[in-house]
């Protein structure tokens, strides 16, 4: 049964912040030792829900209002084959971060975002990739339909499921996000610092914000809203692609600003970082990966998204305004992006 698209103001600003919890528990229990680890970690983050799959009879398609007709019959999509499984980099660990409107136990809304990321011990990099949520997708058991709704039917599981079969991804570990409070964690680092252009100023400036062109200082308020805002372009990108783009601006931002808090701080966001996080990554892997962390140089962040430019193509599918993707060309992509040697 469709529905409408209008979405959940309250998920996109929550969405806003993915990844940044995970980046600075790390960098936490990092800065407190092991044995700080160990209490922590095991205390403080919780257990991603196990989900039934849904009815195939009950699956949705997220109409948009000024969609206007198909432009394309669905059967008339020619997807690239599956690609043949091949052995991992024992050096590269994927987490899957995602976002969804509502973490309430029992519940389950679409993912309103998905960041991949990519940690390379061979590299020393850390990487960021989000996969936009209007992707067009094959989802196995149901009908290819928005990546975001591959959540909403099977939960991390078949998001996994999907983001492997047409990206060529295996994800290793999943991270959902309760975003609640997380504006205070934001205040409580004393704010961080945002880059805008002179369209994004301006646009802030209309809204009542005292910001200018350049980097700005600002506190969780606007952090949040300059994060979740979709209808000003940044420098490179516009639209949800600028939303996508903000979110890992904001996420690199928070990586900076907890590095150069003290200690004391540092411990004293322990319980508000770490209780934002649901996993299935067992202690003793999270464990594994601090100690890998120590040795590389996480100054800089890759950031990057899925689709690139020029490999898709705008469509309009089941009422859907949708993207569909070059499989063959973003796959290569992503490859390139998690080994550190994609090119923009």
């Amino acid at each position: 049964m469709a529905h409408g698209s209008g979405g959940s103001g309250h998920g996109k600003k929550h969405a806003a912040l993915i990844g940044t919890v995970v980046i600075m528990a790390v960098l936490l229990i990092l800065a407190g030792g092991l044995a700080f680890a160990v209490n922590y970690v095991m205390g403080s983050i919780g257990e991603i829900e196990e989900v039934e799959l849904l009815d195939p009879e009950s699956e949705e398609f997220e109409t948009d209002e000024d969609a206007g007709e198909d432009s394309i019959d669905p059967d008339e999509i020619e997807w690239a084959e599956d690609l043949e499984e091949t052995e991992a980099s024992s050096g590269i660990t994927n987490i899957l971060l995602i976002g969804q409107d509502t973490r309430v136990s029992g519940t389950r809304e679409r993912s309103d975002s998905m960041i991949l990321i990519s940690i390379n011990s061979d590299t020393d990099s850390v990487n960021m990739i989000s996969f936009m949520r209007d992707l067009y997708v094959q989802i196995p058991g149901y009908s290819d339909n928005r990546i975001n709704a591959s959540y909403q039917f099977g939960g991390a599981e078949l998001l996994d499921e999907v983001i492997e079969k047409n990206f060529g991804v295996s994800i290793d570990y999943n991270v959902e996000i309760d975003f609640d409070g997380f504006q205070d964690v934001i205040d409580l680092l004393g704010g961080v610092d945002i880059t805008l252009t002179s369209t994004e100023a301006s646009y802030f400036q209309n809204a009542g914000y005292s910001v200018s062109e350049g980097t700005n200082h600002v506190y969780g308020e606007f952090a949040l809203l300059y994060a979740r805002t979709r209808y000003v372009s940044t420098a490179t990108e516009a639209n949800d692609f600028g939303r996508t783009q903000r979110q890992r601006a904001v996420i690199t931002s928070l990586f900076n600003a907890y590095k150069d808090v003290g200690i004391t701080t540092q411990i004293a966001l322990v319980d508000d970082i770490l209780s934002l996080i649901a996993t299935d990554m067992p202690t003793t892997q999270i464990l594994s990966l601090l100690y890998e962390a120590q040795a590389m140089d996480l100054n800089e962040l890759g950031s990057y998204r899925i689709p690139i430019d020029g490999s898709y193509t705008n469509q309009t599918i089941r009422g859907m305004q949708v993207l569909v993707p070059d499989l063959t060309v973003n796959r290569e992509a992503v490859q390139e992006m998690i080994a550190g040697t994609y090119e923009e």
